[in-house]
């Protein structure tokens, strides 16, 4: 039987169709890790829309390459040593190079509290540095850590300043009520107007923050810069905090 060049292109285009599935649904599995730290195949499964039998398949390369490892109890999985490589790298070239752990640590020696940067990760307001003042009562913040992106300071002050495509998609997957909706909408206009966002105990009880936007050479949001700090110690020096956050926020923007 002799193939012709239509038969051969087609096996070729639906053999790289298959590869690209394959891919995709690894990077699927790999994300569900990124949200949840341990889980079954079951829960991956369930949580992908992904048939057991190829989760499984798919588990078993992400194990050898080390990005995904045993738990410590069996049929739990969570992410491997692999993925910590990969943060390193991450850390290195957005947060060290980029000065921003220069400018936390900055912030937070002249404001005694916590400076932190947060980035958009997966519809979440997600930390990738933190430095904590050095009061015996502060607030405690670390890198990994992450919050809806509409709860918080840092959280508004990212979603205030997406485009509008993309802070109306994260709104939709909220599935907040009508006038939650609405509330948090005239929320961020007021977040984007002033420039900055401020909450108080939105998070956590007791804890005050404010956070500005930092931008790209390109003037797409790169990440958030913060100051949390007790609510009953923020009261009093509140000015000095937004002020001080402010010029942090800018020595990063003209970086």
């Amino acid at each position: 039987m002799v193939e012709t060049a239509n038969e051969s292109a087609h096996g070729l285009a639906s053999q790289e169709a298959g590869r690209q599935g394959a891919h995709s649904r690894a990077l699927d599995i790999l994300l569900q890790f990124a949200s949840t730290p341990v889980l079954t195949a079951a829960q991956i499964s369930s949580g992908t829309g992904i048939p057991a039998s190829a989760v499984y398949r798919h588990l078993s390369a992400l194990l050898k390459a080390g990005l995904v490892a045993p738990a410590n109890h069996r049929g739990q999985f969570s992410a491997g040593p692999t993925a910590l490589r990969l943060a390193a790298n991450f850390r290195q070239e957005a947060v060290v190079k980029n000065h921003i752990s220069a400018q936390l640590q900055q912030l937070s020696n002249e404001t005694e509290e916590l400076a932190a940067y947060l980035v958009v990760s997966d519809a979440r307001a997600l930390c990738v540095e933190a430095v904590e003042g050095p009061q015996l009562l502060r607030c405690s913040y670390s890198a990994g850590l992450s919050q809806p992106l509409h709860h918080g300071a840092s959280a508004l002050a990212l979603l205030a300043n997406l485009t509008d495509t993309e802070q109306s998609a994260i709104i939709a997957g909220l599935a907040l009520e009508p006038d939650e909706s609405t509330s948090l909408r005239r929320e961020l206009v007021l977040v984007s107007a002033r420039g900055f966002a401020l909450s108080q105990g939105a998070v956590d009880s007791g804890v005050w923050g404010v956070s500005f936007p930092v931008f790209g050479a390109d003037g797409v949001l790169a990440g958030a810069i913060s100051t949390m700090a007790p609510s009953f110690r923020a009261i009093r020096n509140e000015k000095r905090l937004i002020a001080s956050t402010r010029a942090a926020a800018l020595i990063l923007n003209a970086s």
